[in-house]
């Protein structure tokens, strides 16, 4: 894989930047929950975690992001409140694509399951949130969810299907981590969501739906490639009112 020194850069740079523009909001749970910064090497996207704009983004440079993070955190009382016409009416304005029809689909999972880790439910075991859609070198290798724990990278790597294929791509993330770790930790030393100054092993875990039938076979296969096997099910996601 060839990781371009200047590309590396660029995004390591914007990285800083996005960490800078962001540090306003590490405190705000709201505006955690619901965006996160993606840095590229043209500019930062803005993600949306957001249920009706799941994983949709909006690419701004560096000069114009504090600017629309503030005014997003303006109205963040108004994206989560119970009139989803003037949340709609917001997301357009800024540029944020809706969701697209249809049933559960694989950027609601990665949605879900980011807003997991950073409301640190049980089920993620303490990994915090890093990145998503991580690229550094080729478009194609992309890691779908960046985690960190005890000095560890994890490597989720999301699959809407149950694929064997999955396993080995997932694994092979893991190895060219491994193989380029300097390139790697000039970007994430400086991310906006956890810093990661230096990690000891990467931890490969794919991530699919869940069906009883199919679990041993994975579970053999996963086992053979040194993969972790997380599985995800439809489900009710609940808070319950503090009465």
């Amino acid at each position: 894989m060839d990781f371009n020194k200047e590309t590396v850069g660029k995004i390591a740079a914007n990285a800083k930047a996005a960490q800078e523009a962001w540090r306003d909001f590490v405190h705000n749970k709201k505006m955690c929950e619901c965006f996160h910064l993606r840095p590229t090497a043209s500019g930062i996207t803005i993600i949306s975690t957001l249920p009706y704009a799941p994983m949709r983004g909006i690419p701004l440079n560096a000069m114009k992001l504090k600017p629309l993070l503030d005014e997003i955190s303006a109205n963040i009382n108004v994206l989560l409140g119970i009139d989803d016409d003037k949340s709609m009416e917001l997301l357009d304005k800024w540029g944020f694509n809706r969701r697209k029809p249809g049933g559960f689909l694989e950027e609601n999972a990665q949605a879900f399951f980011i807003q997991g880790m950073i409301l640190k439910q049980e089920m993620y075991e303490g990994i915090e949130f890093v990145a998503s859609e991580l690229v550094l070198a080729d478009s194609s290798c992309r890691f779908d969810v960046v985690g960190y724990k005890n000095n560890n990278i994890y490597i989720f790597e999301m699959k809407k299907d149950r694929t064997i294929a999955g396993l080995m791509q997932t694994a092979d993330y893991a190895k060219l981590t491994n193989e380029n770790k300097s390139h790697y930790l000039e970007v994430l030393k400086n991310y906006p969501h956890c810093p990661i100054a230096d990690f000891d092993n990467v931890i490969p875990v794919a991530v699919m739906k869940y069906a009883t039938n199919s679990v041993t076979q994975l579970e053999s296969k996963a086992k053979e490639a040194g993969v972790g096997l997380w599985f995800y099910e439809r489900s009710i996601a609940l808070r319950k009112a503090n009465l």
